[in-house]
């Protein structure tokens, strides 16, 4: 089928990494019907390097934007710190869920459904509800309250079970709407991506990029930006990326060499409820982008966790957990690389604090 010229295949197009399959940008399958592995956006860069590098992503294709990206880079000594919980709802998922509405507006689809642990159901109804379509969102009855009251808030119809994986079953079953779960969403990867081109039109140097991993959408998001900066002559190389995961959830170590820090024994994380996550879809896709730019995994305990939050929050930076599992990396990988370090503080805390809970409560008050 024939589509408008920015969502068409001039530009853009869906594609399998792995057999090559390609779909067009409007459909509804995110995964390939030949491997089953979830799609990539393929971008024609040559249309994208002709209207200049102000954006990865072509400025047409955002139809729903809140103003989000463009945060801040603020220095800490040996760390750069990328403010992403200023995007409008609090975490990076504003920018790809910024794609994934705005396609999903493009497609005049009325019902999109996503799980998530938060952050990505609160993004989704915010633009959902900027759009005008209606968004149902299935979340583990365990994530912060304030967050599953924000995400009621923006309108959103809000369905709890009881874990975070039974949260990401319960919305591939429901067939009343579009399935756009982050976890496979081509766009909301592309939306990403500006993290990477922020990064490097900063002008600050810097070697290593500590990254949270999930269901690894900033991470890929930072590895296919950085490969387009590449691939249009703009750096050398693709910097290395640290992935980091809690402990009790990580997958990696399967692949990667694994550092663990202040990990009990049989330790499973509370306090990183954005990190618990089992059913990774893309993880394929991150174990071979990982075995390009990563030298090892870093997993993270509560208690290393707990630590740097109280820091961060000493340095006037309200973030969320998982925000200070990745600073306990960073300060561990700060020891194996003599450039600096960046972090990126994905979600914010203020989500967090105005609801008492005890075991943040330990490290704050």
């Amino acid at each position: 089928m024939r589509i408008s010229t920015s969502y068409g295949r001039r530009t853009y197009a869906l594609k399998c990494w792995r057999c090559g399959l390609e779909l067009d940008t409007l459909s509804t399958n995110h995964t390939c019907s030949r491997c089953g592995e979830p799609l990539f956006a393929e971008v024609n860069l040559g249309e994208i390097s002709r209207r200049g590098i102000e954006s990865l992503v072509l400025r047409e294709l955002k139809k729903v934007t809140l103003g989000e990206g463009r945060t801040p880079l603020i220095d800490h000594g040996r760390f750069l710190l990328k403010l992403e919980f200023l995007n409008p709802t609090g975490s990076f998922k504003d920018r790809g869920a910024a794609l994934t509405i705005s396609r999903a507006l493009a497609a005049s689809w009325r019902t999109v459904i996503e799980d998530s642990s938060g952050n990505a159901g609160i993004a989704t109804a915010a633009y959902s509800a900027r759009a005008g379509i209606k968004a149902r969102i299935y979340a583990p009855a365990d994530a912060p309250a304030g967050k599953l009251r924000l995400i009621k808030a923006f309108g959103a119809e809000l369905r709890t079970v009881k874990t975070r994986d039974e949260a990401h079953k319960a919305a591939l079953e429901d067939r009343s709407g579009v399935y756009v779960g982050h976890v496979v969403e081509p766009f909301f990867i592309e939306g990403i991506k500006d993290v990477a081109l922020e990064l490097v039109k900063s002008g600050s140097e810097f070697e290593v990029v500590v990254v949270p991993v999930a269901s690894g959408t900033l991470f890929l998001g930072l590895y296919k930006g950085f490969k387009e900066l590449v691939e249009l002559g703009h750096i050398d190389e693709v910097p290395t990326l640290i992935p980091v995961e809690a402990c009790g959830y990580s997958k990696l170590s399967r692949y990667l060499k694994s550092v663990s820090l202040a990990c009990a024994e049989g330790e499973r994380s509370v306090l990183a409820d954005a990190l618990r996550l089992t059913i990774v879809p893309r993880l394929q896709q991150i174990a071979r982008a990982a075995g390009e730019v990563s030298p090892y995994v870093v997993t993270v305990g509560d208690e290393a966790i707990g630590e740097s939050m109280r820091e961060l929050y000493s340095m006037g930076l309200p973030v969320e957990p998982s925000c200070a599992a990745v600073y306990a990396a960073a300060k561990y990988v700060a020891r194996d690389f003599s450039g600096r370090v960046v972090v990126p503080l994905t979600g914010s805390g203020l989500k967090y604090v105005p609801v008492p809970n005890e075991l943040i409560d330990k490290y704050l008050f």
